[in-house]
């Protein structure tokens, strides 16, 4: 595949590497250093993709690879912000309308109980309802055998069914 095609064909999964990008990093800006990074790298090793048909699934697994690389080594930083937010005040719009509907999309309870899964099972249940990827496109993302990811997805179901349940029995929800 020439780099002028395959560029053209990933250009049309930005906002899907976005959106993974900033569950990852959970921040828009790193978000979209890691989107940067992911297609450069992509593009040096387009020859190795396979099957053109699943380059979504193929750039989120290069995107994954260089998230992980990325945070070898690093620590864990406490970052101090000025003039927090109070709980009177408005939100500032983000100038990311993207991620503004994003989050509005999501209920309190449903944020609350993704949060509350282990990163592996959110990441999995994200992939596959979400980005709608397959079962097999999700172990090449997160590098697991195929029973891993059902396993995962079932676990992360189950779980954030159970939360959702607590929640609604103490009237959080």
């Amino acid at each position: 595949m020439s780099s002028r095609s395959f560029i053209e064909r990933a250009l049309e999964h930005l906002p899907a590497l976005r959106r993974v990008g900033r569950r990852l990093t959970g921040s828009t800006a790193e978000a979209d250093d890691l989107v940067q990074e992911t297609v450069a790298r992509a593009l040096e090793r387009r020859d190795e993709l396979r099957d053109p048909e699943r380059l979504k699934g193929w750039l989120l697994a290069v995107q994954r690879t260089v998230y992980l690389n990325s945070r070898r080594g690093l620590r864990p930083r406490l970052e101090v912000l000025e003039g927090g937010l109070g709980k009177e005040s408005a939100p500032e719009p983000s100038a990311d309308l993207e991620a503004e509907l994003h989050e509005r999309t999501l209920s309190a309870g449903m944020k609350a109980a993704l949060d509350s899964l282990a990163p592996e099972w959110r990441d999995a249940l994200w992939l596959r309802e979400v980005e709608e990827l397959s079962y097999e496109e999700i172990a090449r993302v997160q590098g697991c055998p195929v029973g891993t990811v059902r396993s995962r997805l079932a676990r992360a179901r189950l779980a954030m069914l159970d939360f959702l349940e607590k929640e609604k029995a103490h009237g959080s929800l």
